[in-house]
């Protein structure tokens, strides 16, 4: 919706008597607090403040594209698979292109991990027998 349209939503809210906080969220969930300044024709301080007095938060749904963690890239919104945090929905990390890649790269990272503590374990008996063996001879 560009702002001419939401002008004439917020003049139809207001014909319908739907208070100011109330207004203000509809318009949070539609677009960013510079766009509600200028449909409101208010300063976007006075917007800020509107904000922090009616504990309102900004929304994230208006923003089309997202950054990747994985590939590092702006890739679009859509990409990225919904994912419920606590009790509000947000989106996976990392797109659909490199989900495989980066799942496959931490199974790695595991798995080797893993591997080089089991050979750790393994010089550290190796080093003790070793150093026992010389003792004993030592002690013949």
């Amino acid at each position: 919706m560009d702002n001419a349209q939401l002008k004439r939503y917020v003049e139809q809210l207001s014909i319908e008597g739907k208070t100011e906080p109330e207004v203000i969220t509809v318009l949070a969930k539609l677009t960013t607090q510079n766009n509600i300044a200028q449909i409101l024709d208010v300063n976007v301080r006075r917007v800020k403040y509107l904000y922090k007095k009616y504990n309102i938060r900004k929304y994230n749904l208006y923003r089309t594209t997202r950054r990747c963690t994985h590939c590092k890239e702006e890739v679009h919104i859509s990409c990225f698979e919904p994912v419920l945090e606590g009790n509000r929905e947000g989106y996976k990390r990392v797109c659909y292109y490199c989900q495989k890649d980066y799942y496959r790269m931490i199974y790695r990272k595991r798995i080797v991990n893993k591997q080089w503590e089991q050979d750790h374990i393994k010089r550290e008996i190796f080093t003790k027998m070793y150093e026992i063996e010389v003792l004993e001879s030592l002690l013949k």
